[in-house]
């Protein structure tokens, strides 16, 4: 789903939830209302239960656990309600208006207590039905309330997962664009050969992502002759060629905490030894654009190490 479609379906969302907890719809406008938002999730047993509240149950639905949910089960098991709830909300105010409305018959002599006798239970077998029919109403509204909250909170930790991606990436371009080397044209080219989506393109994405590791190493510290040593007092180079080895060392040079760094140099040594494997060897596609994703990530994160630093 597009950021544009994600957040017209947050606002629909938003709308039908309050529509449901102010009572500003009938039952049946709501489940047409839901039934798009149920489209536009993509929710299909959303959907299905939807449209059975929509035109109704079958045979086939008594037992499962839409018809339990909604109540279908409760009192006369020998008269179960197929009808579905945009159906039974048109009934139950007719119903209720006969039973405010009744009057018993004005009889007397003998037949007055046959007539009383039928007209009781004419009138208690109104009331039941109302009273189930309002049990299954209650029920589909609460069931239909849990599906519309649940894609609400979905719904907008997505956009708030866009806005704060949108707000990194501009972050990270902005660093990206001013680096020699045209990195922001690397990450073009490797998105591009992701979305071929056949192995020889793939295996381009791969190489383009190891070009941007390489351009970053390269901005952010630059090849030198000086050597540094590591915790067994061996040399570690960082020349020309030591990319890896640079980027590690700006970490150490810019890092907050010792724990915070590790994580970091692990993390940048596995997705270039990935990157790098994939230029020779097979990578799904899936594999390929994670890769790129998260790679494009954690070099925003390491590039901001020195901003984190300033702003301290």
């Amino acid at each position: 789903m597009k950021a544009s479609e994600r957040a017209y379906t947050l606002e629909l969302a938003d709308e039908l939830l309050t529509d449901i907890e102010l009572s500003r719809l009938p039952l049946d406008k709501l489940l047409l209302k839901a039934s798009r938002l149920a489209r536009l999730t993509g929710d299909d047993p959303f959907s299905t239960w939807v449209k059975k509240e929509i035109y109704g149950y079958s045979k086939a639905d008594v037992g499962t656990f839409s018809w339990k949910r909604t109540k279908r089960n409760v009192g006369d098991q020998e008269n179960p309600v197929y009808a579905g709830a945009s159906y039974i909300v048109t009934q139950v105010g007719p119903l209720e208006e006969e039973i405010r409305s009744f009057r018993f018959p004005d009889i007397s002599g003998d037949k007055a207590v046959v007539a009383l006798r039928e007209t009781r239970g004419y009138l208690n077998s109104i009331r039941d039905v109302t009273t189930k029919h309002r049990h299954i109403i209650t029920a589909v509204t609460n069931h239909l309330h849990e599906f519309v909250v649940k894609h609400y909170h979905l719904l907008r930790f997505s956009v708030q997962q866009d806005d704060m991606f949108e707000s990194a990436r501009q972050d990270i371009n902005k660093v990206l664009d001013s680096m020699p080397g045209e990195a922001l044209s690397k990450l073009d080219s490797a998105y591009t050969n992701i979305s071929a989506g056949d192995p020889e393109s793939i295996a381009g994405a791969m190489n383009s992502i190891r070009r941007l590791i390489d351009a970053v190493a390269d901005a952010v510290f630059p090849a030198t002759g000086v050597t540094r040593t590591d915790g067994q007092g061996s040399p570690i180079k960082l020349g020309n060629q030591n990319r890896l080895n640079r980027i590690k060392a700006y970490i150490d040079d810019h890092v907050d905490s010792k724990s915070h760094g590790d994580r970091l140099k692990r993390a940048i040594g596995d997705h270039y030894a990935r990157v790098s494997t994939g230029v020779h060897n097979d990578v799904a596609a899936t594999e390929a654009s994670y890769l790129f994703l998260s790679t494009y990530v954690l070099l925003g994160e390491i590039i901001s190490l020195r901003k984190q630093e300033m702003d301290k």
